[in-house]
């Protein structure tokens, strides 16, 4: 049985705002938020990016680095098996 694995690291510099061009919405990400490892996909809101592997369910919010006191600090992209 093939496992998932992990990609290709988004470069998080690139990002605007609230979004970035290399993040897909639908796709599975494994992403470092104030020192802490999730999982998950992000979905697109009338403000951007949602990350809906947070610990609630509305989800959190996408901030490039250095805007709202940004606590992203790694997104990396899965690969899972076909």
């Amino acid at each position: 049985m093939k496992k998932p694995r992990v990609g290709r690291e988004i470069d998080l510099s690139k990002a605007k705002g609230h979004s970035h061009p290399e993040i897909k919405v639908g796709k599975q990400y494994l992403c470092k938020i104030d020192g802490e490892w999730f999982m998950g996909s992000f979905s697109r809101e009338w403000y951007g990016l949602n990350f809906d592997g947070w610990v609630n369910d509305t989800g959190l919010q996408f901030d490039e680095p250095g805007t709202n006191a940004s606590t992203w600090e790694r997104v990396f992209e899965m690969e899972l098996p076909r």
